[in-house]
């Protein structure tokens, strides 16, 4: 039986519950060999550790770093880039949990070390490598000439009621790069830029509570079409995704983080329905697309994946430029 690489993770929150039970599990490319958290969430880690047999467990991120071929950062944003610096210093392969950092500089900064030091580094965003997702991208022509694009990510955060009470938590603080732009929006930017590319032109139309947007309104302009991307904290929507072309239209009624099932709509009435994921857990095709790139040497993939992530960044900054939001990383 072929060796699994082992993946060392940072950080015990949302996140690494919701992904834990399948990435320690069987299906798994990877052989989950430690969890790395603060002093304050030992506890958590270990419960984590003994529930899904994690051989080890530490406060010391260097020691993590010891044990491990990959890590997977799952920290708050602001701590993106301190920690995969260290991490591709001592040439380790590193996923980052979305966004890759805080800034398009920083970004770029990750991207030119790992493809210095010739290690791995790929941005944790599920919707780039999903089944359905490749199937928007085959059927695009069938659609004719793209004119708009509209998406809609709108969750009323569990944590919005405590905000307003004044308890931020770190998605709500711009002194953590929180925001809705950050932690939704991303996901729909990601999956305009993943299909078109780098827009010319972005404007940020947020609105903002305490230094930070809690919902706002992204648009993008390329050559020939315009794309609305909407994202909230503050409020919920059902989640929808239409791509409208001169020849009919796509459209999904789930988030991009999900990336569910889709209709093709041509204008002579006529319907097709896909859905391709196959009922997994929304990161295994992600982690497996890893697997495979760092075990073949795939640096092709992930280059190409690291081009995204920076258009990307590229857009997040320019829109909190337009809506006058800063972080303290910010130049």
């Amino acid at each position: 039986m072929e060796q699994k690489m082992k993946l060392g993770i940072l950080g015990t929150g949302m996140i690494v519950k919701e992904f834990l039970p399948w990435l320690a599990g069987a299906d798994s490319p990877f052989q989950v060999q430690a969890l790395c958290s603060t002093q304050r969430s030992a506890p958590l880690a270990a419960e984590l550790c003994a529930r899904y047999h994690v051989p080890q467990c530490t406060t010391n991120y260097l020691e993590l770093l010891q044990w491990v071929d990959v890590v997977y950062l799952a920290v708050p944003n602001l701590q993106h880039t301190r920690y995969a610096k260290v991490a591709l210093e001592a040439g380790k392969h590193v996923i980052v949990e979305k966004p890759m950092a805080p800034t398009a500089a920083q970004t770029e900064e990750l991207a030119a070390l790992s493809r210095h030091k010739r290690v791995f580094l790929f941005e944790a965003l599920t919707t780039q490598y999903l089944e359905n997702y490749n199937k928007i991208r085959e059927l695009l022509p069938r659609i004719g000439t793209v004119k708009l694009v509209q998406c809609n990510f709108s969750q009323y955060s569990s944590r919005y009621d405590a905000f307003c009470a004044g308890q931020v938590a770190p998605s709500f603080d711009p002194n953590c790069a929180g925001g809705a732009l950050m932690d939704l929006n991303v996901y729909n930017i990601s999956y305009i830029v993943g299909l078109f590319g780098e827009p010319n032109r972005v404007n940020y139309a947020a609105n903002i509570d305490h230094g930070i947007d809690t919902s706002g309104i992204l648009t993008m302009d390329y050559s020939g079409f315009k794309a609305v991307s909407m994202a909230a904290k503050d409020c919920g929507a059902p989640a929808r995704y239409v791509i409208q072309g001169t020849k009919g239209y796509l459209l999904q009624k789930s988030t991009a983080n999900y990336c569910g099932g889709l209709t093709l709509h041509l204008n002579d009435g006529k319907e097709e329905h896909y859905n391709l994921n196959g009922g997994r857990p929304r990161l295994a095709a992600e982690f497996e697309a890893f697997a495979r790139a760092i075990e073949g040497g795939d640096q092709e993939l992930c280059s190409r994946m690291l081009d995204t992530s920076i258009a990307v960044s590229r857009v997040l900054t320019a829109a909190r430029r337009s809506a006058g939001i800063r972080f303290p990383c910010d130049p």
